[in-house]
């Protein structure tokens, strides 16, 4: 059955042109548009929708507050927000994730209505394919493998919801007694993810923390500002040339790969535009390989949290034969088991957690 979508927007050319794009998809039914926040939560009283694609900035009642209502009375719908290419819409989107939204779309902004039209139902597809996938888990239906990431953000099929032990763990490196770094790699369900985790670190840290988010430019630093105000620990978007310093996070920015180099007596960030891998930019793998070469003689602990696809798997594997422990999140608790599944069954996962107990274990091991 196709999923019932709802538009909302308080644009009449904007309801018409993302009916348009999702009426391209059959696994897609528009069931209605509304104009407003309020408009829209009295339509889903009267017929309920398994998808609202929402947008940020509303008059009456902005996306965020519409989106609090929505969770509120219909936990189990899918929310996408539209968001503009602005620092405003980035830092709102940011919020919306960090609530409960699934995911998000840019609103093109291009002069080229059919190049704008056709970027639109791009960006829709691997939205489609996540929320199509995560019904069909609700529904109890089993899906295919996950296979390759198809964009830059966070795109690739979830995984089988069916259960299974990991791998036997492949121990091709020691296991490190102290630690000098903690490497983390997410992706879809990432937000929402690292509020409820980067808070529960302490801000005396012992070592500094590098990440990756797959999120396109604006994004990332608008992160970086929210998880600051709401975690002791000193959470930047990296810029090039940052010296590595413990208790201290440092994130990607979107759109640019981030690697960490030993340069004289120091750890530096160095950026950089080279090709995506996993077709992503900033990607998991090319941080990690990084990690592997700088830290891999005085300890690293990597953590790969949600997310589809599989970056992250080559470089915890690079930072295994360094010496490493590494930590995946657990299935039940992930938006997305992609990332975490493709270490887990190749073997190279230490520990598989829950959200909730991965803080701990970080800082019980940092600390040693």
């Amino acid at each position: 059955m196709p999923i019932t979508t709802l538009i909302v927007d308080d644009t009449i050319t904007y309801r018409k042109i993302l009916s348009d794009a999702a009426a391209t998809f059959p696994e897609l039914q528009v069931s209605g548009t509304a104009p407003s926040g309020s408009l829209a939560l009295r339509k889903m009283e009267q017929q309920p929708v398994q998808l609202v694609l929402l947008d940020i900035h509303m008059p009456d009642m902005d996306g965020v507050e519409t989106l609090r209502r929505i969770k509120a009375s219909h936990p189990d719908t899918f929310v996408v927000m539209v968001s503009g290419i602005s620092s405003r819409g980035a830092e709102t989107t940011i919020q919306a994730l960090q609530l409960g939204a699934i995911d998000f779309i840019r609103k093109p902004d291009g002069a080229n209505p059919e190049i704008n039209f056709q970027q639109l139902i791009s960006d829709l597809k691997p939205v489609v394919r996540l929320i199509t996938l995560r019904t069909q888990l609700q529904s109890g239906m089993a899906t295919a493998p996950a296979a390759p990431a198809g964009t830059s953000r966070t795109t690739a099929p979830m995984p089988t919801p069916v259960s299974r032990p990991p791998a036997p763990l492949i121990r091709t490196g020691s296991v490190p007694n102290r630690f000098s770094v903690v490497a983390i790699g997410v992706s879809t369900g990432g937000p929402e993810a690292l509020t409820k985790l980067l808070p529960l670190l302490p801000g005396n840290l012992p070592v500094p923390v590098v990440l990756v988010q797959h999120m396109p430019p604006l994004f990332t630093k608008s992160l970086a500002d929210s998880l600051g105000k709401k975690s002791p620990l000193k959470i930047i978007e990296a810029a090039e040339g940052d010296v590595v310093t413990a208790g201290t996070v440092y994130i990607a920015p979107g759109g640019r790969h981030m690697v960490v180099r030993k340069e004289e007596n120091t750890v530096v960030i160095r950026l950089n535009d080279g090709p995506p891998e996993n077709s992503c930019r900033p990607a998991v793998d090319v941080l990690f390989r990084s990690v592997a070469a700088t830290y891999g003689d005085s300890g690293i602990l990597s953590v790969i949290l949600t997310g589809m696809g599989s970056d992250g798997c080559a470089g915890v594997r690079a930072c295994k034969r360094s010496g490493c422990f590494s930590i995946t999140q657990s299935e039940p608790t992930c938006v997305v088991y992609g990332m975490p599944r493709a270490v887990d069954e190749a073997g190279l996962s230490d520990l598989s957690l829950p959200l909730e107990k991965i803080a701990e274990t970080i800082v019980a091991r940092t600390k040693r």
